[in-house]
């Protein structure tokens, strides 16, 4: 049956992807290592290179298919060999975002169910023949097999087919529209809601950043390249989770046989939350312990760029310890975030503000920054948070040794 190209694990928390492009042909050779799929998850879109050299036999998804992580995409062989396809299981309701192209017509296959008596159709069709009210009995397949595309469906709905009810619910809308969820906005909405199950409390400090800033003024001045303040926040709180190593521990809920426990990383890897116009992306910095100053620059430049792109390599994705969240940018004082699922902690730190401040017996207008930190009680208590936030506040105001 030949090599399989199955969808990757993409990160700890990614489970599925919407396949947006498929770059070879049946009957196409490729390379091991040759880009044949991309698929977009909720954090980026991936591409999905050969596993193995030989002659694409089969293409088992369409454009616009949300699948699941370890499903065939297309399956490799030598010319000749049988490339019947397999359908991949995917459940009926699976979250779509994009439309894919609509399918050229070809010749109608009459079964179209594979002999199970339920027709076959892409999850993406499915959902749209729900919505424009469509029974998929009267709707032409002509996928592979006679499987449904959205395609068929759309053709379907410009004859006319679509009934009443869902006309008149089209047209009673106002000026209302409903946007279906992309992919990232799902996934957002799925993540904030598993983090509302999280127990989480937060803790604030207000922190001189006159000190801070004057750091950054000379290590960008005497280092090969400009050093921002988030870099300097990152290896100052990559300091404070070695430091303090249970905020570098994350919660694993009891599974089959297996306790409730914590996972210890082998190194801090904290996640940067970058603004895109796909919505709100977390990439990780790997190691931020071991790297210096111009490095950690360099590294967060490259992932902010990559994440803003949408191209984002599997490693570059999840398993952070703790996430750095900014919103100084946007004018914001102060705020609290929601912490990531599988993640213990999540700094917010807001715009640096000048505030009046008691100072030897008199008032002085220093530059502040705002720290709030928000941690996972099932693993950080109360204590230990402060202690953290403490800690990192002491190496923010002057005790930082900084790794150039």
């Amino acid at each position: 049956m030949g090599t399989a190209v199955v969808l990757p694990q993409m990160g700890l928390e990614v489970s599925e992807g919407l396949v947006t492009a498929i770059t070879v042909a049946i009957g196409d050779s490729v390379s091991e290592g040759d880009v044949v799929a991309e698929v977009e998850t909720d954090k980026a879109i991936a591409e999905v290179p050969a596993p193995a050299s030989g002659t694409v036999i089969a293409i088992d998804v369409e454009l616009g298919e949300t699948i699941l992580v370890g499903a065939t995409l297309l399956r490799l062989g030598e010319p000749g060999e049988d490339g019947e396809p397999v359908p991949v299981a995917v459940a009926a309701d699976t979250p779509t975002v994009a439309a894919a192209p609509a399918a050229p017509p070809a010749p109608a296959t009459p079964a179209g169910d594979g002999g199970s008596g339920r027709r076959r159709a892409a999850p993406i069709a499915r959902k749209a023949a729900k919505r424009l009210g469509i029974a998929l009995e009267q709707v032409t397949g002509t996928g592979p097999g006679g499987r449904i595309t959205l395609g068929d469906v759309e053709r379907e709905a410009e004859s006319g087919a679509a009934s009443p009810a869902s006309a008149a619910a089209v047209a009673n809308g106002a000026g209302e529209r409903f946007e279906e969820l992309s992919t990232v906005r799902a996934a957002i909405a799925r993540r904030m809601s598993e983090s509302q199950l999280v127990p989480q409390y937060s803790l604030s400090r207000a922190v001189d950043a006159t000190w801070l800033l004057a750091e950054k003024a000379r290590l960008s001045a005497e280092g090969p390249g400009k050093v921002g303040v988030v870099d300097l926040l990152l290896q100052a709180l990559a300091e404070a989770l070695v430091r303090h190593p249970t905020l570098a521990a994350s919660f694993v809920p009891a599974g089959d046989g297996t306790p409730a426990g914590l996972r210890h990383p082998a190194g801090i890897d904290i996640g940067v939350a970058v603004a895109t116009e796909r919505g709100l992306l977390v990439p990780a910095v790997r190691g931020v312990e071991r790297l210096g100053l111009a490095e950690l620059a360099l590294e967060r430049a490259r992932l902010v760029e990559l994440t803003r792109a949408g191209r984002l390599a599997v490693n570059d994705m999840g398993g952070a310890a703790a996430t750095l969240s900014s919103l100084g940018t946007f004018g914001v004082d102060s705020f609290t975030a929601m912490i990531n699922p599988g993640e213990s902690s999540i700094l917010a730190v807001g715009r640096t503000v000048e505030r009046a401040v008691p100072r030897q017996r008199g008032i002085a207008v220093v530059p502040t920054l705002s720290l709030t930190m928000t941690f996972d009680h099932r693993v950080v208590d109360g204590a230990t948070g402060a202690a953290a936030l403490a800690e990192l506040a002491d190496l923010l105001e002057g005790a930082m040794e900084w790794r150039p």
